[in-house]
């Protein structure tokens, strides 16, 4: 796989505007970068100079959310190897599909969130990428025929195409199909 680009690090959790921004996200799906700028207490250019666009906004807000969610589903998870890997999987895409802001937010701003969740210039892709390269190396070990984050870039792409599917083909988003192909892939 190609050498993905340098993705900046996650904002520190007590950032003042990356709570603000989670707050804001969670409650309208969607972040406001003038209201977020004036709830921080400065300017937007500012916020923009020190924070980045909008996307990067939103997709540090979204980034925050998933691994808090991801911190409450690992110790719950079951199985091992390919089945935990798998249902892990599972778990993050259900929780995602039934959290009332990522729903309004892909159903309201479908090219932003296509944008923000899969882009290779957003913060989200590589993170994800590399969160299930880590977990593929624990579980299973590294793989003898291809490294570890290609085989992760095919797990987190499976799942996309399934959870966005109703944006992509308009057929429904199906979870437990990605699932199953993710479990197959890495057995």
């Amino acid at each position: 796989m190609s050498q993905m680009q340098e993705v900046p690090p996650p904002l520190p959790p007590d950032e003042p505007v990356l709570r603000a921004a989670v707050t804001m996200f969670l409650r309208d799906g969607w972040i406001d970068a003038r209201a977020l700028a004036a709830e921080a207490g400065i300017g937007r250019a500012t916020l923009y100079r020190r924070y980045g666009d909008r996307d990067r906004l939103i997709g540090e807000a979204i980034w925050a959310i998933a691994t808090t969610e991801f911190a409450q589903i690992y110790p719950q998870s079951h199985g091992q190897g390919a089945d935990k890997v798998a249902d892990l999987v599972h778990a993050m895409l259900t929780t995602s599909a039934q959290l009332p802001a990522m729903r309004r937010f892909v159903a309201e701003h479908p090219d932003t969130a296509l944008r923000v969740m899969t882009s290779r210039d957003g913060v989200i892709q590589d993170r994800i990428v590399e969160t299930v390269s880590r977990l593929i190396q624990s579980e299973i070990g590294e793989p003898d025929d291809i490294d570890a984050p290609t085989l992760a870039y095919a797990v987190v792409r499976v799942a996309e195409s399934f959870y966005y599917r109703e944006l992509l083909t308009g057929q429904p988003t199906d979870i437990s199909a990605a699932t199953a192909i993710i479990r197959r892939l890495l057995r």
